[in-house]
C-alpha cells in the first residue's frame, strides 16, 4: 500500500467536506437574510444586494473547490484503492 497516497486521499477528503460545510453555511446564512428582507418592509433590498452578492460569490468559490477537491479525492482512491465520492456524499 501507498501510505503517501492515501494520506493524500484523507486530505483531499478533509479539503472536500471543509468546502462542503462552508458552502452549506454561507447558503443557510444567506436564506436567513433573505427571509428576514422578506418580513421586514422597511429593508429595502438595494440595501442588502451587495451583502447577498457576496454570499453567493463566496458559496460559488467554496463549491468548486468542493468540486476541485472531489476530482482529486476521486483520483487518488483510484491509486490506493479507497471509495470514490461525489458531490452527493455531502447531502444533509
Amino acid at each position: 500500500m501507498k501510505y503517501e497516497l492515501l494520506g493524500e486521499y484523507h486530505a483531499f477528503m478533509k479539503q472536500a467536506k471543509d468546502a462542503a460545510e462552508k458552502r452549506f453555511a454561507l447558503l443557510y446564512n444567506l436564506s436567513t437574510q433573505i427571509r428576514n428582507l422578506a418580513e421586514d418592509p422597511t429593508k429595502t433590498i438595494d440595501m442588502e444586494a451587495e451583502t447577498i452578492k457576496t454570499a453567493i460569490a463566496e458559496a460559488k468559490a467554496a463549491e468548486f473547490e468542493m468540486t476541485a477537491a472531489i476530482g482529486c479525492v476521486n483520483e487518488t482512491a483510484k491509486l490506493c484503492g479507497e471509495k470514490e465520492i461525489t458531490t452527493d456524499s455531502f447531502r444533509r
